[in-house]
């Protein structure tokens, strides 16, 4: 090959390359670093442009929703109230950063009232020891309009959902929830297990779990007991369900202009226009009869449950069980003997073996009534009814013969169902005692 012929294909193939390496070479400002990086100063200054700042609802993964405030600045320090507790409303200032990690990422980097959430200290969040409420401090961006950014914990999976606020919004935001959220508390001045809410001609029983921010309505459809279970978060005037109920005809979403009477101690409220209360009630809503007879036939021996004893809306050890020393729990053991009788009966730990010995306790007879509440009739203590027992100590005769008669209460107790595991027995005299059963 002459060389005019090869001056001429290595030409070719320095136009060729060139030419690739300027088709692919992207135009400034759009490589990824360059984009991400013009991404991130979009978002920064999206939030610092709201003037009054972020209305926000937080979704812990542990279920449950906290209303915050922020108001973003463009030195990297934010402001923030929430409505996790009293010291919560007041605003704080601390920092936060805008940083590409997988994905533009919104980190809040010294400890403030979303790290509340997150703490692992479970006097501190409220939540399970070692992890808190399932909750985030660094969020990626999920969408982004003028008005709501929506961000996803990068962590624990939480979500974020802030709204720009208006000036009237922002200047009593925080302080009218947790005035809402102190009218929904007076919820514990309703001393009855069972708590009716009552709305458009439909009865439900609720179960309010302020800690977990979850509420739970038992009621009667189709010739069934249903439940349901959803979690709330609180507004300037009332509570907003995170998934809203829909039962006999009627959908409730939220309950507005909650307040309290202290003269009827009781709730009202309004849901879709139709006004509503909520009151104490000494009786289920829709008994469980079923759940009653199930619990009851347990096979001879082979099935018990684990208490704490009885308990009231005030006190969760009404007659000082674990007063007496070494005491582990309380089980209930229907059938326990030849499927005679059912056994109440006192676990202590014994000290020197460190293992659990079934000391002492009351036996009864058991049955169902037509209208559905179990009676227990007394039976004997167990050292009456089997040799080598020896008698319950003298110093603790009063709590064994306490916890004795309220058990055998001849007018019984209404069977709940609260979770898979758990069984609550509520006094059908006026519900204002109950002994939760836990599944072993």
């Amino acid at each position: 090959m002459s060389m005019k012929k090869i001056l001429f294909f290595s030409l070719l193939l320095i136009s060729f390359f060139s030419g690739c390496k300027d088709d692919d070479d992207p135009a400034p400002g759009e490589r990824p670093g360059e984009r991400l990086n013009q991404a991130l100063s979009e978002y920064k200054q999206q939030l610092v442009s709201a003037e009054h700042g972020w209305k926000a609802v937080l979704y812990p993964g542990s279920g449950g929703a906290y209303s915050f405030l922020f108001r973003f600045q463009e030195d990297n320090k934010v402001v923030m109230s929430a409505d996790i507790n009293a010291a919560s409303v007041t605003p704080k200032e601390s920092t936060y950063r805008l940083k590409t990690m997988q994905r533009p990422t919104l980190i809040f980097d010294t400890y403030n009232y979303l790290h509340i959430l997150t703490d692992p200290d479970e006097t501190i969040s409220g939540g399970d020891r070692g992890v808190g409420l399932d909750s985030d401090f660094e969020y990626s961006f999920e969408s982004v309009t003028p008005e709501t950014i929506t961000l996803r914990g990068n962590f624990r999976d939480s979500r974020l959902v802030l709204t720009r606020a208006t000036a009237d919004e922002a200047a009593n935001f925080i302080p009218s929830i947790a005035a809402t959220a102190q009218v929904f508390e007076n919820m514990n001045q309703l001393k009855t297990y069972f708590k009716r809410l009552t709305i458009g001609g439909n009865a439900f029983d609720l179960s309010v779990d302020t800690r977990r921010r979850s509420i739970t309505f038992s009621y009667g459809e189709d010739n069934a007991l249903k439940q349901y279970t959803t979690n709330y978060f609180f507004t300037p005037t009332g509570i907003t369900l995170v998934e809203p109920l829909t039962a006999n005809g009627i959908t409730i979403t939220e309950l507005n202009n909650v307040q309290y009477n202290a003269g009827t101690n009781s709730i009202s409220f309004s849901s879709n226009n139709t006004a509503g209360s909520i009151r104490e009630a000494n009786s289920p809503a829709v008994v469980n009869a079923a759940g009653a007879r199930s619990l009851l036939l347990s096979p001879e021996g082979q099935s018990y449950w684990a208490t704490g004893g009885f308990e009231t809306a005030d006190d969760d050890d009404l007659f000082n069980v674990f007063s007496i020393p070494n005491m582990f729990f309380l089980v209930y053991w229907p059938n326990f003997y030849r499927n005679s009788f059912d056994l109440l009966g006192f676990v202590l730990v014994d000290p020197a073996t460190n293992s659990p010995s079934l000391d002492y306790g009351p036996t009864a007879t058991s049955r169902v009534t037509n209208d559905g509440r179990i009676i227990f009739t007394f039976n004997g203590n167990l050292e009456e009814l089997f040799q080598n027992i020896p008698p319950v100590p003298e110093a603790y005769v009063p709590i064994v013969t306490a916890t004795r008669e309220q058990w055998v209460d001849a007018q019984g107790y209404y069977y709940v169902q609260e979770s898979e595991n758990v069984v609550v027995l509520v006094s059908a005299k006026d519900a204002k005692v109950w002994m939760r059963l836990f599944r072993q």
